[in-house]
């Protein structure tokens, strides 16, 4: 027997194909110059990944710090958060490369990260989210930041053969699953635990998808697959990432069937010929980040700098610049992102995700750092699965593996 089918609606914000909250939705409505910050607190990490879009390290960064050190990078970042939160800010999500590394100088594990995570939560009242690889993900870490309604957003790489390519640190593996378990384990105490699983979607580990996948929904936890930026070591590695675009809409495909069986208890045979399937959009996947327009988003760097974007280089200044709230609020750049939707460029200007719905403008970091002519903050994004499988679609490429009604869904809000 299978679930009673409710009457699908289109996608919205609060509800893009079947999953809600997206990074814009951590935030209110209320008005205001920056709304979502996320922050690179450190240069530091021991993993190596092949597909680290993130600078070896920070020239201003020392390789051993004292606890005194500490003490003052601390209250450096306090002064530049009590700033943002002046212009509105609510929402902090903590990236590194690696964060739980910042710190590990400390006397106990993370006393500084931990610190930083209360004040946060505490005194200046923003939502918190950790991004790590959970390489050296701490008990006590995860305790304070799961006690203040904190988000763990955390990477799944897939098996043990998987990261053992792409990933260059030994014991990558065991201490991944290890705080997985971990994870898993605490996440039941909290009644509204949020916890988001990165899958970061290559040639190499493709093969690890469908259970990776429904590993999250087991436990609750949102999955997230999205495609590696190519910045940074990115750059010279992508190539033996092996992303080829025909396997890619197959994959991406195949899990949308298993999220629709999930979601309303259908057997694979009926959700390949169903009615309700909606076609994924973007390159980031199940929902857009919206971080730059709903979100209102900065990108921040440790030295106070001040980007567009995790994935796009362009700088609209340092959070100690003089009138840098003028700066922020006179950017033509950042009123243009605000504004995505009515800039984007080729395919992702056209399609119904960003033109009817207004809940997709593709991946920016793919639209400024993929191999192209067209590399710019507002391009299309060369990896949208709708961009890829209407191209198939139209040579015919897919008619045994799409029904003709998924296929004409594919015509149908993919049109350019």
């Amino acid at each position: 027997m299978t679930k009673k089918m409710k009457n699908p609606k289109l996608p919205t914000r609060q509800n893009p194909w079947g999953l809600s909250k997206t990074a814009g939705q951590a935030v209110s409505a209320k008005p205001a110059t920056v709304k979502y910050i996320e922050f690179n607190i450190t240069g530091r990490c021991q993993a190596g990944c092949i597909t680290c879009p993130s600078p070896a390290a920070y020239p201003d960064e020392k390789s051993v710090k004292t606890e005194a050190e500490l003490r003052a990078e601390l209250e450096l970042f306090k002064s530049y958060f009590s700033k943002l939160k002046r212009f509105g800010m609510e929402f902090v999500t903590i990236y590194g490369r690696e964060p739980t590394l910042w710190d590990r100088e400390a006397a106990g594990p993370n006393k500084f990260l931990i610190e930083l995570l209360e004040w946060l939560s505490k005194e200046l009242k923003v939502r918190v989210c950790l991004a790590t690889s959970g390489i050296s993900l701490d008990e006590s870490v995860l305790k304070v930041l799961f006690d203040n309604r904190g988000v763990l957003f955390m990477k799944d790489w897939g098996g043990r053969e998987s990261i053992k390519k792409l990933i260059r640190y030994k014991q990558a593996y065991p201490q991944i699953r290890k705080s997985w378990s971990l994870v898993k384990k605490l996440s039941k105490g909290y009644k509204k635990t949020r916890v988001v699983a990165e899958f970061l979607y290559t040639g190499i580990n493709r093969g690890d998808l469908p259970a990776f996948w429904r590993n999250c929904l087991k436990n609750g936890f949102l999955p997230f697959v999205e495609v590696p930026v190519i910045k940074g070591s990115c750059v010279k590695n992508y190539k033996h990432l092996d992303i080829r675009p025909e396997q890619y809409v197959r994959d991406i495909y195949k899990l949308s069937l298993l999220n629709l069986s999930w979601r309303y208890g259908l057997s694979r045979r009926q959700a390949a010929g169903s009615r309700i399937w909606q076609p994924p959009f973007g390159s980031i996947f199940p929902s857009p980040c919206d971080k730059l327009t709903w979100g209102k988003g900065l990108f921040l760097e440790r030295n106070g700098n001040l980007n567009f974007c995790c994935g796009v280089d362009r700088r609209i200044g340092n959070i100690n610049d003089p009138g840098i709230l003028r700066k922020l609020r006179k950017s033509i750049l950042l009123k243009r992102a605000r504004q995505a939707y009515e800039n984007l460029e080729g395919f992702c200007a056209g399609c119904d995700y960003s033109r009817k719905f207004r809940i997709c403008y593709g991946c920016r970091g793919n639209g400024y750092t993929y191999p192209g002519k067209s590399r710019r903050a507002f391009a299309q994004d060369p990896l949208c699965f709708g961009r890829l499988a209407l191209a198939q679609a139209r040579e015919g490429k897919l008619d045994t593996l799409l029904s003709e009604n998924h296929r004409e869904k594919i015509f149908s809000c993919f049109k350019r």
